[in-house]
């Protein structure tokens, strides 16, 4: 009994923090994404950071329904994703509410740290509990994909529009756009690394919708620039290499010919 009231609890807090992840994307974050302190040089459009944020939470309410909520998953395996990803979960759910108001009030050297923090928060999900490991394929788009590939995806390009934001390169302030024209390239070099020694096409597949939107932000914006080259150039590359991995992981998944229906979600 006192196991089952635990897993309920569990659901519970998962399940507040995702409304409050939702609550601070759709009255916090979109409404202002376009109010002037937050536009830089590293600022992404609307639409698609709309997109984004639209498809990672659907993505999540499936992970919700399908794998906390479903009677199909045998307890053991909901056990097992509740204990390994759902402190992680949550935590990144209730830190990226406080970042959407914060970032929203213009205190941008705490919703820097709250990024900071929550992408050590799904750094370590990624490599202490490895749902990149996940062998089926639906399962591990259900899970790996919304809860650490998408999140971590939006952390490294948050924390370069956040720092770019508070540091004010939106100005003419040269010093700021330098660094933040290197610092650019870790949308590139933080996924390729991921899907050379992961084989994960989930950060690279979601930084480069994301840089796709900074260049388009730009250009409209600015058309003699560096960033929006850069940001083509790294939506460009990180598309196509994830694409790559993509059809090579499912060429090898239809090749695997032992049942996966029951297997564990995660080792």
């Amino acid at each position: 009994m006192a196991s089952n009231d635990g897993l309920t609890a569990s659901k519970i807090f998962i399940t507040i923090s995702y409304i409050l992840s939702v609550f601070g994307s759709l009255f916090y974050l979109l409404p202002h994404l376009n109010d002037k302190h937050f536009l830089t040089p590293f600022s992404g459009t609307f639409i698609v950071t709309a997109i984004f944020w639209i498809l990672t939470l659907l993505l999540q309410f499936v992970f919700i329904t399908k794998v906390l909520f479903n009677n199909n998953v045998s307890p053991s395996n909901q056990s097992s994703a509740i204990a390994v990803i759902g402190p992680h979960f949550t935590t990144s759910n209730i830190l990226h509410f406080f970042w959407c108001y914060f970032f929203s009030r213009e205190r941008f050297v705490i919703s820097e740290v709250l990024l900071i923090v929550n992408l050590l928060n799904q750094l370590t999900l990624y490599f202490s509990h490895k749902t990149i490991a996940i062998k089926s394929l639906p399962d591990w788009l259900t899970v790996h994909l919304p809860v650490t590939g998408t999140p971590l995806a939006w952390s490294l390009y948050a924390i370069l529009w956040n720092g770019a934001t508070m540091f004010h390169s939106h100005n003419k302030s040269l010093l700021p756009r330098l660094l933040a024209n290197i610092f650019i390239w870790e949308l590139f070099v933080v996924p390729m690394a991921l899907l050379v020694f992961y084989k994960d096409w989930s950060v690279g597949l979601a930084t480069s919708f994301l840089a796709l939107g900074m260049g388009f932000g730009q250009m409209f914006t600015k058309l003699v620039a560096l960033q929006w080259i850069f940001a083509f150039v790294i939506a460009g590359a990180n598309f196509t290499f994830s694409v790559l991995s993509m059809f090579n992981s499912a060429v090898a998944q239809s090749q695997t010919t032992t049942s996966t229906d029951q297997a564990p979600l995660l080792a």
